[in-house]
C-alpha cells in the first residue's frame, strides 16, 4: 500500500497534543490549519506539508497517515510517498483527500507527517518523527463547480485557475489548463486565474447542494505595469510639456492592431484624447510607449488629469489610473513642442535637459551594475516564502525597488514584486547591514519553477541590482 498507519500509543498522543514535532525531521505547511469539508465522492488537493531535515546527515523519509475514527472509505494521497533529503534539504509535499461514494458522512481527525527510515543490521527500521493534524468533515451532499479562464473576446486561455474553500481559503482544486471541474461540498468558494504568477482575476460565488454551477474568469492578459506624468520645467519653473510614460505588460499573446491613446481632463472636464502610438502587433513581454504632451492652445492654469489606454481593433483592453498635475499661473508661460516616438520635431531646453538626464542615469547605472555594494548572501523557499536575504556593504543606505523571480533556462519572468517590503516592513536597507525579504508563493509558481529548471532571484536597488541563481 501507498501509505503506513502511525503506530505506538505515546507517539499518537503526542501528536495529538501538539501539532508539530520535530527530531530528525522538520514537519510544518499549512495542513493543520484548516477544517476540510470533503463530499462523498470528491477530493480537495490543495494543502501541503513541508518536510525538512535539519541534521548534517542525509537521511530517508516515507509520508505516513491515520484517520480516526478509523476508515479506508477516506483518504490521504501524498504527492510523493518516499523521498531522500539531503542535510538543511526541504521538500513540499501535496497532499489530496478524497471520500468514496459510501463513505460515511461525518468528523474526522486526519494526522500526517514522516518517518525516518533507518537502516539497522540488516534491517531497515521506522522512527517516527513529526505530524500535523487537520479535521475533516465529510459531507453526505455535494455540488459540481466548472471554472473556465477567457480573454475579453471569450477565447479560452490556458490560465492556472484555482478553487478556494471560503472562509478558510484551501485550495480544493487547481489546473494549468484554463478551466478545472470539481465535486465540491456545498458552501461558498472563490476561482482564481493566474498567468504567469501574475492574478489576473478572481470571483466569490455559493453553491448549494446538488447544484451545478458554471465560472466564467474574464482575464486580461494585456496591462499597463507601470505610468508616469511628469512635468518637464524651465529654470523659471514655466511648464513646458508632461514626459508621458507608461509600460506595457502582454502575457498572452501578440495583440493585433494596438493603438495607445492619452486621455486628458482639465478641471474635472474631458478636455482632448490623443494618440500616442499605433503597434500593428504588440508583442509579449514589456513595451515601453513614451510621449511628451502639449495641450492644445497652450497651457492655462488648473488641474489636469492624465489617463492612459490600450485598444485592439476598436475594444478597450487595458488602463492605468488617472494621474493629476495642477499647473499653477506662475507655471504658464514656456513655449517648446511635443515629441513622441515616430514623430520630428524641433529639440527646445526641455528636451535637452530630459535626455542629459537619462544619459546620466544610463551612466550611472552602469557603473551601479560593475560596482553594485548589493549583493545576495542567501535565498531559498522554505514554508511556501521566498526567503531572500541581502547585504549592503555601503556606508549608505539603499532604497529597495524590485524583487524579480525568473525561471531558468530561459529567464521567463515567475514574479515582478515593486516596492518590495522587508521582512521587518519598510524598504530601507541599512548601510553595513543584512536585511531579508520575504514573499509568499501563493499559488506555487515559485516553487514550480525551482523544481523544474532552477530560478534566479534578482534584487534591484537605487544603489544596484544583485542576482542569485538556485538549482533544484
Amino acid at each position: 500500500m501507498s501509505w503506513r498507519w502511525l503506530a505506538l500509543p505515546s507517539l499518537l498522543l503526542i501528536l495529538l497534543l501538539v501539532p508539530s514535532v520535530a527530531a530528525y525531521i522538520g514537519v510544518s505547511g499549512d495542513f493543520y490549519a484548516h477544517t476540510y469539508r470533503v463530499p462523498v465522492g470528491g477530493s480537495i488537493s490543495g494543502s501541503t506539508v513541508l518536510i525538512s531535515n535539519p541534521s548534517n546527515e542525509t537521511i530517508r523519509v516515507r509520508m505516513i497517515y491515520q484517520i480516526n475514527p478509523p476508515t479506508d472509505l477516506l483518504r490521504v494521497k501524498f504527492s510523493e510517498n518516499e523521498f531522500t533529503l539531503r542535510p538543511g534539504e526541504s521538500r513540499l509535499i501535496y497532499v489530496t483527500l478524497s471520500a468514496s461514494q459510501n463513505c460515511p458522512p461525518g468528523n474526522y481527525t486526519v494526522i500526517v507527517g514522516g518517518e525516518e527510515i533507518r537502516n539497522v543490521g540488516n534491517e531497515s527500521i521506522a522512527v517516527p518523527s513529526g505530524a500535523l493534524k487537520a479535521r475533516v468533515t465529510v459531507t453526505g451532499a455535494s455540488a459540481v463547480v466548472s471554472v473556465r479562464a477567457v480573454d475579453v473576446n471569450g477565447k479560452p486561455v490556458p490560465a492556472h485557475v484555482v478553487l478556494l474553500a471560503l472562509p478558510s481559503g484551501y485550495k480544493v482544486e487547481s489546473s494549468d489548463t484554463g478551466s478545472l471541474k470539481a465535486i465540491v461540498a456545498p458552501g461558498e468558494y472563490k476561482a482564481e486565474a493566474y498567468l504567469a504568477g501574475h492574478l489576473l482575476n478572481s470571483t466569490g460565488f455559493t453553491v448549494s447542494a446538488n447544484q451545478q454551477k458554471s465560472v466564467t474568469l474574464i482575464v486580461r492578459t494585456v496591462y499597463f505595469l507601470d505610468f508616469y506624468a511628469l512635468p518637464a520645467k524651465n529654470s523659471e519653473g514655466k511648464v513646458g510639456y508632461i514626459y508621458i510614460d507608461a509600460t506595457l505588460k502582454n502575457l498572452f499573446s501578440p495583440l493585433k492592431n494596438a493603438t495607445v491613446v492619452l486621455k486628458v481632463i482639465y478641471n474635472g472636464r474631458p478636455f482632448e484624447s490623443v494618440t500616442v502610438s499605433s503597434i500593428p502587433l504588440l508583442p509579449l513581454g514589456n513595451t515601453e510607449v513614451r510621449y511628451n504632451y502639449i495641450p492644445k492652445g497652450g497651457w492655462k492654469a488648473g488641474t489636469y488629469g492624465f489617463q492612459v489606454l490600450l485598444y485592439s481593433n476598436g475594444r478597450l483592453y487595458a488602463s492605468t489610473s488617472l494621474k493629476y498635475i495642477k499647473v499653477t499661473g506662475k507655471m504658464v508661460g514656456a513655449r517648446s513642442t511635443p515629441v513622441s516616438a515616430g514623430r520630428r520635431s524641433t529639440l527646445d531646453v526641455y528636451t535637452v535637459v530630459l535626455v542629459g538626464v537619462a544619459l546620466l542615469g544610463l551612466a550611472g547605472l552602469i557603473i551601479l551594475r560593475r560596482k553594485s555594494p548589493i549583493s545576495i548572501a542567501s535565498a531559498e523557499i522554505k514554508d511556501g516564502k521566498l526567503r531572500v536575504v541581502l547585504e549592503n556593504r555601503s556606508d549608505k543606505d539603499a532604497l529597495l525597488l524590485h524583487l524579480r523571480v525568473l525561471a531558468l533556462p530561459g529567464r521567463i519572468e515567475v514574479l515582478d514584486v515593486k516596492n518590495p517590503r522587508l521582512a521587518t516592513g519598510g524598504r530601507r536597507v541599512e548601510g553595513k547591514g543584512r536585511v531579508a525579504l520575504e514573499v509568499i508563493d501563493r499559488d506555487g509558481s515559485i516553487r514550480e519553477a525551482l523544481e523544474s529548471g532552477g530560478i534566479i532571484v534578482r534584487v534591484e536597488t537605487n544603489m544596484g541590482a544583485a542576482e542569485k541563481k538556485i538549482l533544484p
